[in-house]
């Protein structure tokens, strides 16, 4: 029985730790702006004055980003993510 509640428990870590929570992104540090290949899917990576290079959702319209985030350029690309606003 103990071995049914350790694996549903790790079940529950997993899905926490790779669920979107709304932030426009996992946040998760990144090495080459509007690339897609070191984000979860739907992300992009985004270089933010100050805060380097990060994980964040994608958008075309403002309406594809959370209410505290702008559908901002990234930078030497034609590409779009939800920033903080």
């Amino acid at each position: 029985m103990w071995r049914v509640s350790v694996l549903a428990a790790l079940m529950l870590i997993v899905a926490v730790g790779c669920s979107d929570d709304g932030s426009g992104g996992s946040g998760a540090a990144c090495s080459t702006p509007g690339s897609t290949s070191e984000c979860f899917s739907g992300a992009i990576c985004t270089n933010l004055a100050g805060d380097g290079n990060q994980c964040l959702q994608m958008c075309v319209s403002q309406a594809d980003c959370p209410a505290n985030q702008n559908c901002n350029g990234i930078a030497n690309t034609n590409l779009k993510s939800c920033q903080p606003g």
